[in-house]
């Protein structure tokens, strides 16, 4: 199991989450429902000596919070953070506590084009979370 899909199992199986935004979860892509959840790998270096990969490591994910409401994002990304941040074992990954480095929010504004997908205002929390792993 990688590294991606050991965190989105662990996030869909946390009902707390779930609770939150559904199964609205995906990597690198902007999700049209909203509240909804989209992360992305910021750094994942592959630390190594003389004979080879370490098995444990440190991955950066950005994770982004999508909702209607600012009120509603900073309670999602609270519920993330509390739930992300203990150790756990998703079958024979296990996360050591992780790291949150930063956190940001703040509201886009639409954009215009035939492309655009929300209408209105759409409020977002970033995380920065450090995971360190041995996926």
């Amino acid at each position: 199991m990688t590294f991606e899909d050991a965190l989105e199992a662990r996030m869909r199986a946390d009902k707390t989450i779930t609770g939150r935004i559904g199964g609205r979860i995906e990597w690198g892509r902007r999700i049209e429902a909203i509240s909804a959840v989209t992360l992305q790998i910021v750094s994942d270096p592959r630390p190594q000596h003389m004979k080879g990969f370490q098995t444990v490591r440190s991955t950066d994910v950005q994770i982004d919070v999508w909702s209607a409401t600012a009120a509603e994002a900073a309670e999602i990304r609270d519920v993330l953070i509390d739930r992300l941040v203990p150790p756990a074992m998703v079958e024979q990954v296990r996360f050591q506590r992780a790291m949150i480095t930063n956190t940001r929010g703040g509201s886009e504004q639409p954009q215009a084009g035939q492309t655009q997908r929300f209408r209105g205002e759409l409020f977002r929390q970033s995380i920065d979370i450090t995971f360190t792993h041995d996926a």
